[in-house]
C-alpha cells in the first residue's frame, strides 16, 4: 500500500468527518437539534422485548416520537409517527443493548457499526492486507457512510450481517452462513442484495450447497416462532407499521423518475432482469454477481443517503478488478473512468463543504447538501459499468468453489 494514497485517504477522512460534525451541530430535526438517532426505535424495541412490552404500542411509539422530534407528533401537528417499522426478530442481534440506557447503547452502536463497516470491506475482499486498510479508510471517509454512522442507522447492522453471511458462504461454511443470513433479514431489502446471488448460486449447485437454504429456512422459522412467543401478535402490527412508514418514507430513485405506479412495474421488471442476469453469470465470481445486484436494489429501495452503503459491494469489486475492466474495450474504460471521477468527487465534496462553511453566507448555503448531490452520479456510473461488464463478460468463467478467508 502506497504511503501517499494512505495519507490522502486520511486527509479525506478528517475533512469529511469535520464537515459532518459541523453540519450536525448547525442542523436539527423538528424541535430537536443535531442528528436524529435512528437506532433509538430499535433499542427501545429491544428493551420492550426484554420486558415483554409490545414494541408497536402507541405508548412506545410516543416515546420514539419524543426521542426523534423532542415532542410528540400530536404536539408537533404532524401525522408522521416514529412507530417501530422492523419485524420483532430484528431486535434479536442487538437484544443485549436493551439492558443499557439509551445513551450508552447509542455509543456502543456507533463503535459496533463502525467495526461492521471495516469488517465488511475485509469480508468482501476475502483478504486482510494493506489495500483492505486503504479501502476501509475510504469507506469511512464517504459521507453516506458517515451520516449512517452519525444516525446509528440500523441499515449498517443488517448490511454487515448480510456481508458476514456472504463471507461464510464463499468460504464453504454453509450452515453458519444460513443462520447469519436469517438474522440479516431483519431488514429484508438490504439483506436481499447479497442473499439473492447466494440463493441463485445455491440452486445452480444444489447438491453441494443445499445446506445453506436448509439452515436459512429453519433459522428464519425459528426466529419467527421466537418473535411470536416474546411479542404475540407482532406480525399484523408490523404490517400496519410498514404501511405507515411507506407513506412517509422517501420514494425510490425509480419512483422519483417515473412516479409510483409506473415505478412498481419497472421495479418488478428490474428484479426479474437481475435474476436472469445472475443466473446467466451463475458460474462467475460470487462478488461479481453481488456487485451487479447492489445498484439494482439501491434503485428500487428508498433513495436515502445511508442506503448508499450498498454501493460498497460493487466499489470493492471494481477496485480489485480495475485492470481487467480496462482490458474490456473502450466502453468499459470510459465507464471505469466515470466511476473513478464520481468517487473522487464524493470523497472531496465533504472536505470542500467544510471549507465553504467558513467562507461567507453564500458559500455556507452551497456547503449544505453538497456531498449528497454526488450520490446520484455515483449510482449512475456504477450501474452503467456493471451493466457493461455483465453484457460483455463471458458467463462461462467459473469461480473457485470456496474462498479461504484468513483469520483477523
Amino acid at each position: 500500500m502506497k504511503l501517499r494514497a494512505t495519507a490522502i485517504a486520511l486527509l479525506c477522512l478528517a475533512g469529511s468527518w469535520y464537515y459532518a460534525l459541523s453540519i450536525a451541530a448547525r442542523g436539527g430535526f423538528a424541535m430537536k437539534p443535531g442528528i436524529i438517532n435512528d437506532y433509538y426505535p430499535l433499542w427501545n424495541a429491544s428493551r420492550c422485548i426484554l420486558h415483554r412490552i409490545d414494541p408497536y404500542s402507541p405508548e412506545v411509539t410516543e416515546q420514539n416520537d419524543i426521542a426523534a422530534n423532542g415532542v410528540t407528533a400530536k404536539v408537533l401537528g404532524t401525522p408522521i409517527r416514529q412507530r417501530f417499522a422492523y419485524p420483532a426478530y430484528a431486535t434479536f442481534p442487538v437484544l443485549p443493548l436493551g439492558l443499557f440506557d439509551s445513551g450508552t447503547a447509542k455509543q456502543v452502536a456507533l463503535w459496533l457499526f463502525a467495526a461492521l463497516v471495516a469488517l465488511s470491506v475485509g469480508w468482501l475482499r476475502a483478504k486482510w492486507d494493506g489495500r483492505t486498510v486503504l479501502y476501509t479508510i475510504l469507506a469511512l471517509a464517504s459521507y453516506p457512510v458517515i451520516i449512517a454512522l452519525q444516525m446509528r442507522q440500523p441499515t449498517i447492522l443488517f448490511f454487515g450481517l448480510a456481508v458476514g453471511s456472504f463471507a461464510l458462504f464463499r468460504s464453504g461454511y454453509l450452515i453458519p452462513a444460513g443462520i447469519v443470513a436469517a438474522f440479516a433479514v431483519g431488514k429484508p431489502q438490504i439483506a436481499a442484495v447479497l442473499l439473492l446471488p447466494m440463493l441463485i448460486s445455491t440452486v445452480a449447485r444444489w447438491q453441494n450447497r443445499k445446506a445453506f437454504v436448509t439452515a436459512f429456512a429453519f433459522s428464519l422459522l425459528a426466529l419467527l416462532l421466537l418473535a411470536s412467543f416474546v411479542a404475540p401478535g407482532w406480525f399484523p402490527e408490523w404490517l400496519e407499521a410498514l404501511r405507515g412508514y411507506s407513506q412517509s418514507a422517501r420514494p425510490s430513485a425509480i419512483a422519483f423518475m417515473f412516479g409510483h405506479k409506473v415505478s412498481v412495474v419497472i421495479s418488478v421488471g428490474l428484479l426479474l432482469g437481475l435474476a436472469t442476469l445472475l443466473w446467466r453469470h451463475r458460474k462467475r465470481d460470487l462478488l461479481f454477481q453481488a456487485a451487479i445486484s447492489a445498484p439494482v436494489f439501491y434503485l428500487i429501495t428508498p433513495f436515502v443517503d445511508y442506503n448508499a452503503i450498498l454501493l460498497l459491494v460493487p466499489a470493492v469489486w471494481i477496485a480489485d478488478n480495475c485492470h481487467s475492466i480496462q482490458e474490456g474495450g473502450t466502453a468499459n474504460q470510459l465507464a471505469l473512468a466515470a466511476v473513478r471521477v464520481a468517487f473522487i468527487g464524493l470523497w472531496l465534496a465533504a472536505p470542500l463543504g467544510a471549507l465553504l462553511l467558513h467562507m461567507g453566507p453564500l458559500a455556507n448555503r452551497m456547503a449544505w447538501g453538497l456531498p449528497e448531490l454526488l450520490v446520484s452520479p455515483l449510482l449512475c456510473c456504477i450501474t452503467v459499468l456493471m451493466v457493461t461488464q455483465s453484457l460483455s463478460a463471458s458467463p462461462g468463467a467459473r469461480q473457485p468453489a470456496t474462498v479461504e478467508i484468513p483469520p483477523l
